[in-house]
């Protein structure tokens, strides 16, 4: 896992752990009332935290089909080695 795939994993985490606190504390006086402001006021960080999860969840996707493509060259590097010594046996 590199770096950038950790802090934003720990930051999808972090969003979501304060969603959970949010939950818990009371609603301002001044939006009570509002569904909209009620909804947009608590759901922000559950948003934040999913965006988080997703963004992470594509950049190790990325990274892996990276590793794959470097390993895949690598063989056909190792197999072309191979066949240009044999040329050279015989």
């Amino acid at each position: 896992m590199t770096r950038k795939e950790i802090i934003i994993l720990s930051a999808g985490i972090g969003f979501l752990i304060i969603w959970i606190i949010d939950l818990n504390a009371p609603t301002p006086v001044e939006i009570q009332g509002n569904f909209w402001l009620e909804i947009y006021f608590h759901y922000v960080w559950l948003m934040f935290g999913l965006g988080s999860l997703l963004y992470f969840q594509y950049s190790k996707n990325l990274r892996i089909k990276e590793e794959e493509k470097k390993a895949g060259e690598t063989k056909q590097d190792i197999r072309s080695r191979a066949m240009k010594s044999n040329k050279r046996k015989n």
